[in-house]
């Protein structure tokens, strides 16, 4: 399948699929073919790669969750601390959705598609 193909299935932009084919070549999860019949195709078995190995490489290991830095009112003992407060929270959180996508690989995904 070649990205326009593709992105017209998903309802996307070809250059978009592109670039984020571009990436999972680069984390040698597909292997991408130029030319009439080119298009891509897994390049390993779905039951080794996990999930987090296709987010890592479709978003850059850019974070889940962030928290945005505010003004500190020193005034306020909750604006002193609670950056450091939602921080600790949202680490958490990106570190078990992590460890979640580590155990779930491409294969549990397939197994659900009928």
């Amino acid at each position: 399948m070649n990205s326009a193909q593709l992105a017209k299935i998903l309802k996307s932009n070809p250059t978009f699929i592109r670039k984020l084919t571009a990436r999972l070549v680069e984390a040698d999860l597909v292997t991408s073919f130029r030319g009439k019949a080119g298009g891509i195709k897994l390049a390993q078995k779905p039951n080794s790669i996990c999930l987090k190995q296709i987010y890592a490489a479709a978003t850059e290991q850019k974070s889940l969750m962030s928290c945005h830095s505010k003004p500190v009112i020193k005034a306020c003992p909750v604006s002193c601390c609670i950056e450091d407060v939602l921080n600790e929270v949202v680490d958490g959180i990106n570190h078990a959705t992590l460890q979640y996508l580590q155990k779930k690989t491409l294969a549990d995904m397939m197994k659900q598609v009928q």
